[in-house]
């Protein structure tokens, strides 16, 4: 009964408007225009949060493959990756677990129930069929629910125009791997068209480091696919339903050993929703389902296979209205089902009912405050109230006016399905907790071309969830902290040169223990510069620095630091045809992420790109 009063409530707020959001609408092409912050387009100079934009030029122009080639190129973002391609990958924003953030393609959540921590593997999402990656850092939970404690990641595929779009490329590179996508966007009449397709397949290698041993190679091959079709239904009135679709399979290893093992990871997600705007634009609202679906099995050579299923329904829905320029507020409600299962008799299912609101003010010319709070109800471990407040603040006029932000957010997240029901027995677990601020400064420069940034963030976590490994079940980290200091600075087209950095300072700890969290190193840092000539040359090089990590609670696994270098170059044979090349690890660094686990030596790689 609550959870149709719920969505009764969200219905009746939502049936008069609502315009452009973060799910599942519009992406605005505009870099300075951002969705997943306040779930609907708001300029980036009115965000008090700290959030970054990988556009579709940034990603072609670094010849990324994988979601995790470009979210480690993020300030505050680590990545970890036990092996190659379709192997475990964790990404860690300010220190936060993998589990602790929450993960989008266009808005619609994709955390995997049957995940260890209800979080999302990396390892084998592509990223040739998105147009935008929107990466926001902080805890967002009293917009984005129980697992933005440290962020939130939004992929986000291309939108039609009235002039259909098309882009393809073709790839072949180290140890026979080989990718084509392809995707296309456009009006057929009244209905909007996206679609999109992505093939990967190579021989891989050893997931068991080769350089201590691994000989057997860890091929991968995935494949995906995604669809988005919207109608205007009457004046200011729209729908839209789409999905997405990947299947990976990959073979693994053993820690510290070959191993014949084999994987299959298959993700698939639907969503629909209807939308109205009224009022010139000042009412919106959207009413919207979603559904994610997944799908693990973990084959061992020797025991067989482990296969969890996981799948989430969600409906919600949000209304907003600005009466005056000054003020805007934004109130949603959403319910949502987990289901998990696994092949050894696990089986359970959990509900979270949730209201929200948020008030934008503009008090003052260039300053923005917001305020918010939330309220949510877990069926298996009861109520919890957050808060949550932010502003940003352009001092004086043009495009290199410095921009101030501030932010507080506090979280809650329950314990997984898996975590539960998987755990030898042991079900006293607390839900995880957390608060956290971060303030800094964004100076643009060049023209408003160039931006630099420096933020100071603190996260408290009670109640961290982590593993025993002597005692072989999950438990509660009684106070964790995570502090530190992220510099970015990007510059786009500037008398043809594009450059990024991007480097963090972390200090992650479980304050019980005094230890360091596990993965998570003290320092990272990425560094790019690329040039483009009149002439359709493209010239460009990257440096990575990995600090060291422990690789364990216990801080006796220590895992040192890492230097890559990579280069590479491009060539428009014509406007619309490109020919690239890349070359990975020049230097042929020999370094792990994960102890015992291998990462890629020097590499090349070359293919052909395609715009329409």
């Amino acid at each position: 009964m609550k959870s149709l009063f719920l969505l009764g409530t969200a219905l009746a707020v939502s049936t008069p408007a609502f315009g452009q959001d973060a799910a599942t609408d519009a992406a605005p092409v505009d870099p300075s225009i951002v969705v997943t912050a306040n779930r609907e387009p708001t300029p980036i100079t009115q965000v008090g949060q700290s959030i970054s934009v990988i556009t579709r030029d940034q990603i072609d122009r670094v010849q990324a493959v994988s979601a995790v080639d470009v979210l480690a190129r993020v300030p505050g973002v680590s990545v970890a990756q036990a092996g190659g391609f379709g192997q475990p990958a964790s990404v860690f924003i300010r220190g936060a677990d993998n589990a602790q953030s929450l993960v989008l393609i266009d808005g619609v959540r994709i955390n995997d129930p049957g995940d260890v921590g209800g979080g999302f593997d990396f390892g084998n999402l592509t990223i040739g069929q998105f147009d935008r990656v929107e990466v926001l850092r902080g805890s967002s939970g009293v917009l984005w629910g129980s697992r933005a404690i440290g962020g939130v990641i939004n992929f986000i595929t291309a939108r039609p125009t009235e002039q259909w779009t098309a882009r393809a490329q073709a790839e072949y590179g180290w140890r026979d791997q080989k990718q084509v996508s392809a995707s296309a966007a456009g009006l057929v009449g009244p209905v909007g068209l996206t679609l999109g397709g992505n093939w990967l397949k190579g021989d891989g290698f050893s997931a068991f480091d080769e350089n201590l041993g691994g000989k057997e190679r860890d091929g991968y091959e995935s494949k995906s696919a995604n669809a988005r079709a919207s109608v205007d239904l009457a004046q200011g009135l729209s729908a839209d339903i789409g999905g997405f679709y990947t299947k990976a399979n990959y073979d693994y290893d053993n820690t510290g050993a070959d191993a014949l093992n084999v994987g299959m990871k298959r993700d698939a997600q639907g969503y629909a929703n209807v939308r109205y705007t009224g009022l010139d634009g000042r009412l919106n609202a959207r009413v919207g389902y979603g559904l994610t679906d997944n799908r693990r099995i973990s084959d061992d050579a020797v025991f067989g296979p482990y296969i969890t299923n996981g799948r989430t329904q969600r409906f919600e829905g949000q209304a907003s209205f600005t009466p005056i320029e000054a003020a805007s507020l934004l109130i949603g409600a959403e319910t949502e089902k987990q289901k998990f299962n696994d092949n050894f008799g696990s089986r359970d299912s959990t509900n979270i009912d949730s209201v929200f609101g948020n008030l934008t003010v503009r008090p003052l010319t260039g300053l923005t405050l917001n305020g918010g709070v939330r309220y949510d109800d877990n069926s298996d471990f009861g109520h919890k109230t957050t808060f949550a407040a932010n502003g940003a603040w352009v001092i004086g006029q043009g495009v290199d006016a410095p921009v101030l932000r501030a932010s507080y957010g506090e979280g809650f997240k329950a314990p997984s399905l898996y975590q539960l029901y998987t755990n030898a027995g042991f079900r006293a677990l607390d839900p995880e907790t957390s608060t956290s601020w971060d303030a800094g400064v964004d100076q643009p420069f060049a023209q408003g071309m160039g931006h630099f940034t420096v933020t100071y963030f603190d996260r408290k976590t009670k109640n961290l969830i982590d593993y025993d490994l002597t005692q072989f079940n999950y438990y509660n980290v009684g106070r964790a902290r995570a502090k530190g200091l992220e510099i970015g600075m990007q510059v786009v087209n500037w008398e043809g040169f594009d450059v990024n950095l991007a480097y963090t300072y972390l200090d992650a700890k479980n304050e019980d223990t005094g230890k360091q969290l596990a993965r998570r190193p003290k320092s990272n840092m990425y560094a790019s510069i690329d040039k483009a000539w009149a002439v359709g040359l493209k010239l460009g090089a990257d440096l990575r620095v990995g600090g060291g990590r422990y690789d364990d609670a216990a801080n006796t696994q220590y895992v040192d630091g890492n230097l890559v270098v990579g280069a590479r170059a491009a060539f428009a044979v014509t406007p619309k045809i490109e020919v690239y090349g890349r070359v990975d690890n020049v230097f042929d660094e020999h370094y792990e992420v994960v102890r015992l686990y291998g990462t890629p030596g020097r590499s090349a790689y070359a293919g052909v790109r395609v715009k329409l």
